[in-house]
Parts: C-alpha cells; structure tokens; sequence
C-alpha cells in the first residue's frame, strides 16, 4: 500500500483490465495521412497475487495498441502471458533475475547461473521489428514474440546462433538502408567481455562484429551507431562478477559508483570490428543515446540524456517513487565531441531544458547530423514527468507542451508521408490525465507542439517506457 498519493500516483498504480474498445471518443481530428498502429511496451502490474516488485522496471508487461484508421483511434491492451508472469501470480516469486527485486535464489543456483543464465522473459521495455515478426525485449537476450494486431503472446522467440549473454541491449538500432539490427550484449565471467553483433534483416542470427574484454563491466542501457562507427558508452557504474554470486542482492545494487573512472567510449568501426579508440571523458550516467553522428570534421559526435551521477536509479523505486519526486525527473542533453587520436571526450550542453525518452527522426536522421529531438520533461520539482519538450540541438532552443494534471509518456515521432523537413509529421504521447483519473492518446504537430487531437480512454495506463508506430503504408 502506498503511504500517501502523489498527482501521478496511477501511473505507477498496476492496471488488471484488459481493454478492447474500437472507437474511442475523440477531440479533434487527426490527419488524414495518419494511419497505421501505435504500439506500447511497459509495466502493468507491480503486484499480483503474493508478488510485490520493488523497482518500477520490474513492473510485469502491458502491451497496448492504437489503431488510428479512418479517422478514428481504437484501444486494445494485454498483459504479455510470460513464465514470469504465471510465476508471480501462483508462487508469488520469479526464477529470471529482476532488475531491482529480489529472486531469493540460493549461491548453489547463482553459481548455476552464471554457465546456464535463467533469464527473465518480462519484455517490459521496448518493442521491435525482427524477422518479421513483432517482438518484446527488455535487458536479457530473450526477445517475446506477439501478434500486433490482437496483442496476443507468442511466446519466445529465440536467436538461432549459439552465443550466450547475460545481458542485451533493449534498444537494437536499425540500419535504415539494409534493415540490419546492430546490438550489444555482456558476458559476465572472472574474464567478462562485451560482444557487438549485427542481425541481418530477415534473420535472427546474431553475427558477432566485436568482442571487448572488460575485468568490471558498466550498466548500459543503450548504444550509439553512426554511418561507420559504434559506441560503447561506459559509464561509472560498474559490477564485480563475482560479487553478483556471492553477495545475493538484486542485479542493479551489485554496480558501483566509480566517478573516477570517468565516462569511457568505447570506438569501434562497424564494417571491420576493430577496436579504434578509448575516449574518456567527464563522469555522467544515462540511459538512453539521442543520436551520434560524424560531423563535417570527421569527429564522433555522441549525445546523451544524461544525468552527473546514478541516483536516479534509486529515485526510481517504487516507494519513493510513489511518495513523490524532489528532484527534477530527467537528465539534459549531453554532447560529447570524441577525438579518436588523442583519447578524449569533450562535454557541452546542447539546451536549457532537460529531456528523458529521447526520440528523433530515426529514419532520416539516426546516425546522421540532426537538428530536432522529443522527449519527455520536468518543470516542477516532484511533478515527475510533466512537460514534453522539443529541442533543436542547432540552436539550442526548445518547445514544450504541458497541461495541469498531465503527465506525458515518450513522444513518438511520426513523419508526415512525402515531408522534406525533418520535424514535418506528429508526435504521438500517452497521457495521464491524473485529475480525471484516466489516459489520453494526445497527437501534436511536431513542428509547433501544438495539439492536433486527443483520444480519451476508458482506464488510465501505468507509465510505459518505450513504444513504434507501424504505418499502414511505408513510405
């Protein structure tokens, strides 16, 4: 039970209803360009049965569509049938390792573990395209199947080469041309390594591009690719191996803070898989690249949303979370200028105004040199996420839209069809609607943050994380 409410209490509240509802009442009108399916990944229920989950990324995962079509949105959602899922509401415990909840698996099964993972299959973080199927992925390398159009699970759906990690990118980037997948797993051992790997379109064979010893691995979320580049941003939060097994505490709370080592980018040529150069620079944290690019001088240009330290991961705890945030809820916009030759990293801020759930024109603009990126925003101290924010990272100037009451989920950007500037399309957030005690659909032009429509729900939604948008015709 929680203590006491804060405004966005239902967003980290667990939702059981499961929705089927094919017009939902609507102000506004939407393009008439816009059609296709918006699909969003995240937690649902923090408790069921006997299980309790501590950490919000722990939430058990809630899919949800919506269909936009003539006009019209429909609604659909359902809780992702996994093996974590029949496990927490019959044993009110799981097998695979949570993020920040205790698995009160024994040494002997930790010891067990490290040759033969048990992985968890709670794909509550990110939904993406592979092989031509719709799949759930979250940190281990175990993506979960599902049929976009009624959300049904599929099940597992396993890479068929024969590497072993323990842990692997939610965040795969897509080569826009060939439709390749690139990644990066870690392999935790008394000698551990990280592994980059390319899944060529089509396919669900990971093809190992590099290997990078490391003796005391970084948490990271995500990665940067550009045109002939990838990058490892390790930050200084990092885990002995063998604490893991001997100390029994959740995966996250075996990491450390180490602000003397710097933020270390890892620079490898994508084609070839050599390693070019380590580049450290000052410490930060974050989770989630904006965009990297090669600028017009040949220099790596990496930008984060990025937080000084790694608190944040406490702050996102369910209990505190749910007593209200005291501090502002997202990182800022980070540039790091790299130069290869002489092995440093160079840090500016590219705006006033802080963002989190980065988006941009992936499509155009991912890997390539950008002026746009949406995110989600803080403007009021223990509001959490408040306010969506666009900033052009040129000019270093930003829109926002905020409301009372409204808290907005990731902004996903949606290209109008034919469109020759790169903010020319919709911007399409889940809100919660804390005073009317429900979620929105809102839809704003991308260029002015102004709104275009909005589609009320019957129920309001946890807070998801991440989320694409299928359009019925490519182009």
């Amino acid at each position: 039970m929680m203590a006491a409410r804060v405004g966005y209490h239902l967003g980290v509240t667990s939702q059981g209803r499961e929705v089927d509802q094919d017009a939902l009442p609507l102000r506004g009108h939407l393009p008439d360009w816009l059609e296709g399916v918006l699909l969003r990944n995240g937690p649902g229920l923090f408790e069921t049965g006997d299980y309790h989950c501590r950490h919000w990324f722990d939430g058990l995962a809630m899919l949800q569509s919506f269909t936009l079509r003539g006009g019209r949105v429909g609604f659909r959602n359902r809780h992702l049938a996994t093996r974590t899922l029949e496990q927490a509401r019959h044993n009110g415990r799981i097998q695979g390792s949570g993020f920040a909840t205790d698995t009160h698996r024994s040494l002997l099964k930790r010891l067990r573990g490290l040759a033969h993972p048990v992985l968890t299959d709670n794909t509550n973080v990110n939904i993406a395209l592979m092989a031509g199927q719709a799949v759930c992925l979250t940190e281990t390398p175990v993506p979960t199947a599902f049929d976009p159009d009624t959300l049904e699970t599929r099940g597992p759906l396993p890479f068929t080469d024969t590497t072993e990690l323990h842990l692997s990118t939610a965040h795969p980037m897509a080569d826009s041309h060939s439709g390749d997948l690139y990644g990066f797993g870690i392999r935790f051992a008394l000698n551990s390594e990280y592994l980059l790997f390319r899944i060529p379109a089509g396919t669900r064979r990971r093809r190992i591009i590099a290997r990078l010893p490391v003796k005391t691995p970084a948490y990271m979320h995500s990665f940067a690719l550009t045109r002939h580049h990838l990058v490892l941003s390790e930050f200084p939060l990092v885990v002995t191996p063998l604490d893991m097994l001997v100390t029994g505490r959740p995966f996250i709370e075996n990491f450390r803070w180490l602000p003397e080592l710097g933020t270390r980018f890892q620079v490898f040529d994508r084609q070839r898989g050599t390693h070019l150069a380590t580049c450290v620079g000052e410490p930060c944290f974050a989770f989630h690249h904006i965009n990297a690019f090669e600028d017009q001088a040949g220099r790596l240009q990496v930008d984060l949303a990025a937080y000084p330290d790694a608190d944040v991961i406490r702050r996102l705890y369910l209990e505190p979370l749910r007593r209200g945030w005291t501090e502002p809820a997202c990182g800022e916009a980070w540039r790091f200028t790299l130069d290869v030759h002489r092995g440093n990293a160079t840090r500016t801020v590219l705006g006033e105004r802080g963002l989190e759930l980065p988006r941009i024109h992936a499509t155009r603009c991912g890997g390539r040199d950008y002026r746009y990126v949406y995110g989600t925003g803080n403007h009021v101290p223990g509001a959490l996420m408040d306010e969506l924010v666009k900033l052009d990272v040129g000019r270093g100037t930003h829109l926002t839209w905020s409301e009372a009451d409204g808290y907005p989920g990731e902004p996903v950007f949606v290209p109008r069809p034919g469109a020759t500037e790169e903010d020319d399309g919709v911007l399409l957030s889940v809100i919660l609607d804390a005073a009317a005690g429900t979620s929105h659909l809102l839809i704003l032009d991308a260029r002015t943050l102004e709104e275009r429509a909005r589609a009320t729900l019957p129920i309001p939604l946890p807070f998801g994380f991440h989320g694409a948008f299928l359009p019925d015709h490519a182009g």
